[in-house]
């Protein structure tokens, strides 16, 4: 396993000459340029997208495209930009560029955004009629245009039925948009005042990022300035391929199922991935099922962006300063045209970031996690975790106000108020987000009512979302809505995973998944009126519909509650090793159900005067108990297996896979452990059902899990998911196989 890092060769070697403080100030003036133009952003906007959640980015880019600086709120958006900027360029360069040109991109196939409902505005930089650089915003509008709202249509056929599509269109010259392309808006967006508002504070982003990059030049001059730039890409590039050299060569596989049921049947499309480390770089190659006549295909940006790049800045690139040098060091397949990884015209797109890009996400982090796990580094080792879910219930209504008013709601709250996945310091954060949007939120509820037409009756934890383990998984939002001073909306629905949650690692359980569902005809307004609260569901009369998971035309009346609840991460290392204290805590925390602590969790739980707590000697007796009913040669108590190195769930000894936690061989490297160890299946739905955790169960090619536990100690090594009649290699690592 050991290996020698590849002695690089960039700019970082060439110019000793160049000050390194000086590298660092130039680095820095590059990220608060994309600061600033962040704060512009937020100061000029109204909406609630932009200026409470923060679902935009800001970048900066050299003269011939590289990225220098940027504002870290969305990553997904560190691959868009690219892609957009570099068109840019190819299409304009040298001869159709003019100093403060302004070209609108959101078109997935041709400018890299991530959906349609992602607009981004390039400018160039001019300093005395000379290229210097480029400026990139991007924001999420709440409106597109199209057959849907806000840029997601559920239930469309072809990318042409999803929304107005920007290829880099010129939309404006001298920094000002155009007058008739400003009239093409109008009559083509349900929102125009507010779509146009957010285009002009776009460009006044990009003015602001222009003006302090000019300073720069100003300051330190184009050749100088330059090879700072040159400097810097070099030694963030040395420092990932460093890192990257870290982890042991080989290839880690691992797949997952993208989720649609728009179509009135709910269908699983296969992907997996192969994440390839040879020397200090990276291979990623994927596969997918056909593509298909729905919202959920992979742009390239999120491929790259929402899944790649995020995982890698998350849990390997995490203290490198990010630029192009982090590009350099990454390899993309994605095969041949016509999958969910690499659609072709004219695939819907418009759900593509947290459809199967999210699921790439998820498996890349999976793949870091267990290439990181076997490196001989602790702090690669610390970096193994749960998967993040990246998985929210989603929403967006369309209606008239009492006052007569259109309005659109795009509430971020479910779709962002989801668990991330369990670390080896600790618990997954509770409402972490997705990960390629950790800096987006979601506004407070005094924001929201005091903005839109609905009142929030509650917001809480989503009950046992968080993957059970070691340490558990975070937790998602439990939250219902109602009109207010509006009686009759539609909308579109869209969450992305509800059958196959996010896995945990390491002998960590799955997450609780989304749903939404409507209390229809309820008496919430007769509750109100009488000045009685309304904390939960069960102080409602009405009739519960649950919803699928992808629709259009949904409608929402006076009278009606929205309720949605958001899946949480997966857990990580073994439940029965989870200290019984940290139990009990959960369950008074109303974190975790009596039922959840004694079916994942191995506990006994008691009562004393009226309040519930976890027997701590009992709950270990119990779970040695069951597990050496499951493994009849058990050698070592659980309490004493319990530890946190069993992060990894495995390890290797010489030439042996051995369980972590008590070094006994489990086979031979130069095959896959998993194959020497007999699984238990247990179907996912019934295991979640007893443990009282949000699962959709499937009536046609049941989700299970297989359970492998060591043959000595009885600890659980690991939880993989398998799909009925669709055997595939499980998740793992194969040596020196490049």
């Amino acid at each position: 396993m050991n290996k020698q890092a590849v002695a690089p060769t960039h700019a970082a070697h060439l110019a000793p000459e160049l000050d390194p403080i000086t590298a660092e100030v130039v680095r820095c003036a590059f990220d608060n340029i994309a600061d600033e133009m962040a704060v512009v952003l937020l100061r000029t906007s109204g909406s609630p997208v932009l200026t409470e959640a923060k679902d935009f980015s800001a970048v900066v880019f050299d003269a011939v495209g590289r990225q220098v600086g940027s504002a870290g709120y969305v990553l997904g958006h560190l691959a868009s930009s690219r892609i957009a900027v570099q068109e840019i360029i190819k299409k304009r360069m040298p001869d159709d560029l003019e100093p403060g040109d302004i070209f609108i991109c959101n078109d997935p196939y041709t400018v890299g955004a991530l959906h349609q409902g992602d607009v981004g505005i390039v400018m160039p930089i001019h300093q005395d009629e000379t290229l210097i650089g480029w400026t990139f915003t991007n924001a999420h509008l709440i409106d597109v245009g199209g057959v849907s709202i806000s840029g997601i249509a559920p239930q469309a056929h072809d990318c042409f039925e999803e929304a107005i599509r920007f290829p880099g269109s010129r939309a404006g010259r001298n920094g000002v948009l155009d007058r008739e392309w400003i009239g093409f808006i109008e009559v083509n967006v349900r929102v125009p005042i507010s779509f146009i508002n957010d285009v002009r504070s776009l460009i006044a982003a990009c003015h602001a990022g222009a003006v302090r990059m000019r300073a720069l030049v100003d300051e330190y001059g184009v050749d100088t300035l330059d090879h700072y730039i040159d400097y810097n890409i070099g030694l963030s590039e040395r420092a990932f391929r460093e890192r990257i050299a870290l982890l042991p060569d080989g290839v880690a596989h691992t797949y997952d199922w993208v989720e649609y049921d728009g179509r009135g049947s709910s269908d699983l499309h296969a992907v997996s991935c192969d994440m390839t480390v040879d020397g200090d770089q990276l291979r990623f190659s994927f596969t997918g099922a056909e593509q298909l006549d729905a919202f959920i295909n992979a742009t390239p940006s999120a491929v790259a962006g929402g899944g790649i790049m995020t995982p890698l800045v998350c849990q390997l690139a995490f203290d490198i300063p990010f630029n192009e040098g982090i590009w350099n060091c990454i390899e993309i397949d994605t095969g041949l045209p016509g999958t969910i990884v690499n659609p072709r015209v004219p695939a819907p797109v418009t759900n593509a970031h947290i459809e199967t890009g999210m699921r790439l996400g998820r498996m890349v982090g999976e793949a870091l996690s267990i290439t990181g796990s076997l490196s001989e580094t602790e702090m690669l080792r610390g970096r193994a975790a749960g998967q993040a879910t990246s998985s929210g219930a989603g929403a967006a209504w369309f209606g008239v106000k009492d006052d007569g008013a259109l309005a659109i709601i795009f509430p971020l709250d479910n779709l962002v108020g989801i668990g991330g996945g369990a670390q080896t310091t600790g618990d997954g954060q509770d409402l972490y987000g997705f990960q390629t949007t950790l800096a987006v939120s979601f506004p407070d509820v005094e924001v929201h009512e005091l903005v839109d037409p609905f009142f929030v009756l509650w917001r809480r934890f989503s009950l046992n979302s968080g993957g059970a383990g070691y340490h558990r998984g975070g937790m998602g939002m439990d939250q219902a809505y109602m009109l207010w001073k509006a009686d009759k909306f539609s909308g579109s629905l869209f969450i992305s995973a509800v059958e196959l949650p996010a896995r945990g690692f390491a002998g960590g359980y799955p997450g609780g998944a989304s749903r939404s569902a409507i209390i229809r005809s309820s008496n919430v307004l007769e509750k109100l009126k009488s000045g009685q609260p309304v904390s939960s569901p069960d102080k409602l009369s009405g009739a519960l519909d649950v919803l699928p998971a992808k629709v259009s035309n949904v409608p929402l009346r006076e009278g009606d509650v929205y309720w949605a609840t958001s899946s949480g991460g997966g857990g990580l290392g073994d439940p029965f090793h989870r200290p019984p204290e940290q139990v009990d805590r959960d369950l008074k925390d109303a974190k975790i159900s009596r039922a959840a602590a004694e079916e994942l969790y191995g506990a006994v739980v008691g009562e004393r005067e009226g309040v519930l707590y976890v027997d701590d000697a009992a709950t270990w007796d119990k779970r040695d108990r069951l597990r050496a009913a499951l493994v009849p040669n058990k050698r070592h108590s659980l309490k004493e297996s319990a530890c946190e190195n069993g992060a990894a769930g495995v390890t290797v000894k010489s030439d042996h896979w051995c369980c972590s936690h008590c070094e006994a061989k489990l086979g031979m490297l130069n095959q896959d452990w998993k194959v020497c160890v007999v699984p238990r299946r247990r179907a996912l739905g019934e295991l979640f059902d007893k443990a009282e955790t949000q699962l959709r169960t499937r009536e046609q090619q049941p989700v299970y899990v297989r359970e492998r536990f060591c043959s000595e100690c009885a600890s659980c090594l690991s939880v993989d998911i398998e799909l009925e009649g669709s055997e595939r290699t499980p998740p793992g690592f194969r040596f020196d196989a490049a």
